[in-house]
């Protein structure tokens, strides 16, 4: 059993790394973990398209790939193009108790299909599109709900 946490916690910390899951930029929120948890809640029932719609349920495979560890968070964008945001909150424990901080990060992207693509499959103007659409559609809606700015990093 003590191998198996081990285990758990090595994943968690390399996971936690920058490029292991994909190198999208960091947003810095200035505020607590549980304040943006409940930003995220509130975002989901202002904004319902953002929730995965059936047609691409199958997609979402990161719990049968062993990611369930993972405080992450997925987001539908269906206008030009329709994809999903694979989200997470990056640090380790101690980083995500931070009363004064909080960071997340885009780890990857479905366009539609069973391949996620990570920040290094993508070409820089793709990344750049992302990353806009990211701060136009998510982020700057949890700025307005936190009542604070996030740092893009």
């Amino acid at each position: 059993m003590r191998k198996i946490q081990l285990i758990l916690i090595c994943i968690l910390l390399f996971s936690s790394c920058d490029g292991s899951l994909g190198g999208f930029d960091d947003r810095i929120f200035p505020t607590s973990k549980k304040k943006l948890e409940v930003a995220l809640d509130q975002l989901y029932l202002d904004h319902p398209q953002y929730i995965i719609p059936d047609k691409w349920k199958d997609f979402d495979s990161w719990s049968r790939n062993g990611y369930d560890f993972l405080e992450s968070r997925i987001f539908y964008l269906r206008e030009h193009p329709e994809e999903m945001y694979y989200v997470s909150f990056v640090g380790d424990s101690a980083m995500l108790a931070n009363p004064k901080q909080v960071v997340i990060a885009i780890r990857a992207v479905n366009k539609g299909d069973y391949k996620w693509y990570l920040e290094e499959d993508c070409d820089k103007k793709e990344r750049e599109r992302i990353e806009s659409r990211f701060d136009q559609e998510i982020i700057s809606k949890l700025e307005g709900y936190t009542q604070c700015k996030a740092k893009r990093d």
